[in-house]
């Protein structure tokens, strides 16, 4: 009996292995070998058509000139141009002591590539009023295989002018 329990176990792993060696002999389908080419052909697909539409970090310089000594606060907003809605996406606060603001403040913005409307309302000291300046904005992103470049230029928003 023990040996009759032996022939069968051997058989039994011979066949498994024949089949296995089967499958691996058998030449791989059309399908099967184009499958992982398309799965990141899509994924790029993907990234092209909604890379610009997520959020980038953008660099943005504000000038202020000779009037930054009297400007106290400083609201940045940012409302995309061909949106429906006139709500801000984006709005960034600062605060100064009369005669401590810079001349030229810098500020990173986390917003998706394309036309944007920047409004700057500017507190004064000595007034109660609040200058506001408007402008276009097109904010480019760098291409992924570029990468952020350390020597990428801001965008400067003159507020300068509406301080005269």
């Amino acid at each position: 009996m023990e040996g009759h329990g032996s022939d069968e176990a051997p058989s039994h792993h011979a066949s498994d292995e024949a089949r296995r060696r089967q499958r691996s002999d058998a030449p791989r389908s059309p399908r099967r070998r184009l499958a992982p080419l398309l799965l990141v052909a899509a994924g790029l697909g993907a990234y092209v058509a909604m890379g610009p539409k997520l959020p980038h970090d953008h660099d943005v310089l504000l000038e202020f000139g000779a009037a930054a000594p009297t400007v106290t606060e400083v609201e940045l907003a940012w409302t995309p141009t061909a949106g429906s809605t006139d709500e801000a996406a984006l709005t960034t606060r600062w605060h100064f002591a009369e005669g401590t603001a810079p001349s030229s403040l810098r500020a990173h913005v986390r917003l998706p590539d394309g036309a944007w409307t920047a409004e700057v309302a500017v507190g004064r000291a000595g007034t109660n009023e609040t200058t506001r300046w408007f402008g276009r904005v097109n904010l480019e992103g760098s291409p992924f295989w570029k990468g952020a470049a350390p020597g990428d230029a801001p965008v400067i928003l003159s507020v300068r002018q509406a301080l005269r």
